[in-house]
């Protein structure tokens, strides 16, 4: 197995490393099973701030040289969808109108709380 050159990883990073392998493990996670996920974890959180190389990166001479595209006309397209909150706020008109049955075993139930809570029920 050749070993990657891997940069010395500072305190802070490998006390926050070694704190989500403690955190897997006491989950019921095996300690090297937790150490492998924490540091692939690791490696994706890396590869998401890496800087393109600048041998990748076009010159600004080649840029240039291209002649510049029309504008495009604006083709409108369809509306976009309304934002709306994933939960659905209450109603009280949605609601399904109380019975005067329910109402009854409700004030029966709240008469048997009160009485064992030490509470007069004032009827």
């Amino acid at each position: 197995m050749v070993k990657q050159d891997v940069p010395e990883l500072d305190a802070a990073t490998k006390q926050r490393l070694a704190d989500e392998v403690e955190r897997l493990v006491a989950m019921g996670t095996d300690r090297k099973e937790a150490r492998r996920i924490v540091w692939l974890d690791y490696q994706d959180e890396l590869q998401q701030y890496q800087v393109v190389p600048a041998a990748e990166v076009s010159s600004p001479a080649e840029t240039e040289t291209e002649a510049p595209a029309a504008p495009a006309e604006e083709i409108p397209g369809p509306e976009p969808p309304p934002i709306l909150s994933p939960r659905r706020f209450w109603r009280a008109a949605d609601e399904v109108p109380l019975t005067p049955e329910w109402l009854e075993r409700n004030r029966a139930e709240l008469a048997k709380v009160k009485r064992l809570v030490g509470l007069r029920s004032e009827e």
